[in-house]
């Protein structure tokens, strides 16, 4: 399974996905901290995001950095997918005013318009040398 972390400002919460993915996804709950998405017995059709702020501390200190310069106050999501295109579809819905970060959790930190010009999961663990 592969993975992207997301990171918002502190008002973007799990429902802001489904309702701006409503029309590509229909997202089933987990729990109050976490939903899925996937198609009954088609493969690697599994994604999930979990809200998780603790995963600031793991980060390292110039990804903090990063993140303390661009929001007051922010919330973060850990990804977990098979297959990139729903992540970038998920990503795609959010509106341009509101700001995201994604995080390839392998030392990049990229806008929302980098992640989107990507074309492949292998370009986006690969981030900005």
């Amino acid at each position: 399974m592969k993975d992207a972390i997301i990171i918002t400002d502190s008002t973007f919460e799990l429902s802001d996905f489904k309702a701006y993915a409503k029309r590509l996804f229909e997202f089933k709950e987990a729990n109050e901290s976490k939903i899925e998405y996937y198609i009954p017995y088609e493969q690697e059709s599994y994604f999930s995001i979990s809200k998780d702020n603790s995963m600031f501390d793991l980060m390292e200190p110039y990804e903090k950095k990063i993140i303390a310069s661009e929001f007051e106050t922010f919330n973060i999501f850990a990804c977990l997918f098979y297959d990139f295109r729903y992540v970038q579809s998920l990503v795609a819905s959010i509106p341009s005013e509101r700001k995201i970060f994604i995080d390839n959790d392998h030392g990049t930190i990229m806008r929302k318009e980098d992640f989107l010009s990507l074309n492949s999961y292998e370009e986006f663990i690969k981030g900005f040398e």
